[in-house]
């Protein structure tokens, strides 16, 4: 009997530590493939999906015009900025107003255009009605082939006049002239420059202009029922209320009361005095 228990004690604890093993083996897997899922899952969110106002070739500037009801401006106000902070974007502008009974929020946010259309559906979520909801795109593609031409022809004649002057060649006027023409030049180029510089930003982040809007309800107080007991409360506050009306109407009277006083008492006095004279 000793042998067979000291046989079943050893398999037991066999037993034991191969399911410990297989526990600690598990949880190993489970913290490594943790990570490898969070970061699959923030590649997804930050992946765009096909863009439908966007060929993916042209150089577009997109912006949206977007009046909607909501029916709490305070709460989906926090809830765009939610679905901001989850892609490239930013909001350069918020303002609040309150026109009885309507509280209205215009938002300007600025987004990659990448990730246009994913948080134009988001807002979508947002709007209990829509009014006006107009997606514009603009085609700069030419305009910036123009730019970028006229920029380097600019800077090749540039080029021509500074080796003028580099090699002093021709007269003073000509050098002066020369001078000019490249001051001329380098504005005209800084301005190009800017412009280009505008168009990239315009079509790297499109622009979506949102106003939403809540319609303030005030909620009336429900009068209460006229019962006896009422009845009876109004009746005692009118009696006090003119108590309290009559005692300053005397208050307010007192001086004619006193000249009144006045003139009888002299009356009686003057009619006694001739009654005893008569007599």
């Amino acid at each position: 009997m000793k042998y067979y228990a000291i046989f079943f004690s050893v398999i037991i604890l066999f037993s034991c530590a191969q399911k410990s093993e297989m526990e600690t083996a598990d949880q190993v897997q489970a913290k490594t493939m943790a990570p490898a899922a969070e970061g699959a899952k923030a590649q997804l969110a930050s992946t765009p999906t096909h863009d439908i106002y966007s060929d993916g070739k042209t150089k577009l500037i997109k912006t949206v015009n977007y009046r909607f009801e909501v029916d709490n401006v305070k709460k989906n106000t926090e809830a765009i900025e939610v679905a901001v902070r989850k892609y490239p974007a930013y909001i350069s502008s918020s303002e609040f107003h309150l026109e009885n009974p309507v509280l209205e929020n215009k938002m300007t946010v600025r987004v990659q255009s990448e990730f246009f259309y994913e948080l134009l559906k988001e807002i979508d979520l947002q709007a209990r009605f829509v009014n006006v909801r107009e997606v514009k795109t603009h085609d700069v593609s030419k305009e910036f082939v123009d730019l970028e031409s006229r920029l380097k022809t600019k800077r090749e004649v540039e080029q021509r006049y500074m080796e003028i002057l580099r090699k002093n060649a021709g007269t003073i006027d000509e050098l002066l002239q020369a001078e000019d023409k490249i001051g001329d030049l380098h504005e005209e180029i800084e301005a190009t420059i800017s412009r280009i510089n505008y168009l990239k930003d315009q079509v790297g982040y499109s622009t979506l202009n949102l106003e939403f809007y809540q319609t303030i309800v005030q909620e009336l107080k429900a009068e209460e029922p006229i019962t006896m007991g009422t009845k009876f409360k109004d009746a005692l506050k009118f009696g006090w209320d003119g108590i309290v009306a009559a005692t300053l109407a005397l208050a307010y009277l007192w001086p004619l009361l006193v000249v009144g006083a006045g003139v009888l008492l002299f009356s009686r006095l003057r009619r006694r005095k001739n009654t005893q004279l008569q007599a």
